[in-house]
C-alpha cells in the first residue's frame, strides 16, 4: 500500500511540511506501508491555456503519483478562514482529465500557529474534494493548534498532547487502512 502526501505550502520552513512529514514516518515506522511526499512546488497557477496546449511535466508527474497512490494526505494550512491558494491550485490541476481522483481515499491534515487547528480550512478542502468525488475519511482528525509551541523547527515534538495525538492518529488510520484494503 502507498500512501502519498501533498502539502499546501511552498513556505520552506512550513509546519503543515513539518507535520506531514512527521506523520509519514510514523506511518512508515508502524505498518507496513510505503509513504511517500508529491512536489507540487513547481506547479504554475492553474490556467486552461496552459492545460490546452500540453499539462506541464510537475503536474503530470504529481497526477501519476496520485493515481498510484493508495491513500493521498493533504496537509493544509488555513488561510483567511479557508484553505490556501497553493492548495487550491493543486486540487484545480489533480482534477483535471486525465482523471486520477475518482474514488480516492484521501485525508487532510493540518497545523496552524493560531487557535483554530486549521478546522475552518479543513473544512472547505474536505466540502471540495468530496464534491470531487473522493473518498475523504473524517478520522483521524489531526489538526493543530499553536504548532510553534508543540513541534520545534527540527521535528521534536514538544507535548504529550500532541504526542499521544500523533499516536492514535496513526493507529487509527493503520487499522482503517487495514479494513478496507
Amino acid at each position: 500500500m502507498l500512501i502519498s502526501g501533498i502539502c499546501g505550502s511552498l513556505r520552506n520552513e512550513s509546519w503543515n511540511k513539518l507535520l506531514l512529514k512527521i506523520f509519514l514516518e510514523k506511518i512508515s515506522d508502524n505498518s507496513n506501508f510505503e509513504t511517500d511526499v508529491i512536489d507540487v512546488s513547481k506547479f504554475p497557477l492553474y490556467n486552461a491555456d496552459i492545460e490546452a496546449k500540453s499539462l506541464p511535466e510537475s503536474v503530470l508527474s504529481a497526477k501519476e503519483k496520485v493515481k498510484n497512490s493508495d491513500l493521498i494526505i493533504f496537509a493544509s494550512p488555513a488561510y483567511n478562514s479557508s484553505l490556501s491558494g497553493v492548495m487550491k491550485n493543486i486540487v484545480d490541476w489533480i482534477s483535471r482529465p486525465p482523471k486520477v481522483i475518482d474514488d480516492k481515499y484521501i485525508l487532510v491534515i493540518g497545523a496552524t500557529p493560531g487557535l483554530s487547528g486549521t478546522l475552518l480550512g479543513y473544512t472547505h478542502l474536505n466540502h471540495i474534494l468530496l464534491s470531487l468525488g473522493m473518498n475523504v475519511l473524517n478520522q483521524p482528525r489531526l489538526l493543530v493548534s499553536k504548532v510553534d509551541k508543540q513541534i520545534a523547527p527540527n521535528g521534536k515534538i514538544l507535548t504529550e498532547e500532541l504526542s499521544q495525538l500523533f499516536d492514535n492518529s496513526v493507529n487509527q488510520l493503520i487499522k482503517k487502512l487495514n479494513n478496507l484494503y
